[in-house]
């Protein structure tokens, strides 16, 4: 049986520099935004926090991320941003993202594939188990 994956939930508040001539939050920002939702789960639910990143002896790289613009957000908005992992497939982690406002309606979906970097030899590796298993409920 598949364990479940542990979910990620950030907030955020959208200022008036994120904003585009429309008073929408810019295209650029949703990828920062998903980005440092990640970084911030990642601290706050793997504990590996700025000052940590750098002992791990592995590095990661987001290699591409997927944005679907589905909704506007707007100035002075909430908005919560939620994650998983899916699945590990070889160096890749495929993660999926969600923004929603503050009614719970989606505005935006993000699939990131994020990479593992052997930190000695500075290429791709696999994702360790004792790794991949930070990202899911504990079995049983």
């Amino acid at each position: 049986m598949a364990r479940a994956p542990i979910i990620y939930e950030t907030a955020h508040q959208v200022g008036f520099s994120e904003l585009d001539p429309f008073q929408h939050l810019s295209t650029g920002n949703y990828a920062r935004y998903f980005t440092d939702h990640r970084m911030e789960g990642l601290a706050r639910y793997a504990g590996w926090n700025l000052p940590t990143l750098g002992t791990l002896g592995f590095m990661t790289w987001v290699r591409r991320m997927e944005i679907d613009f589905l909704r506007p957000i707007d100035g002075d908005q909430a908005v919560t941003i939620t994650s998983f992992v899916r699945e590990f497939r070889g160096h890749d982690a495929i993660i999926e993202c969600t923004m929603t406002d503050a009614s719970g309606t989606t505005a935006a979906t993000c699939l990131m594939i994020v990479a593992y970097v052997d930190a000695r030899t500075r290429r791709g590796a696999d994702w360790p188990d004792e790794l991949q298993a930070q990202f899911f409920e504990p079995a049983g």
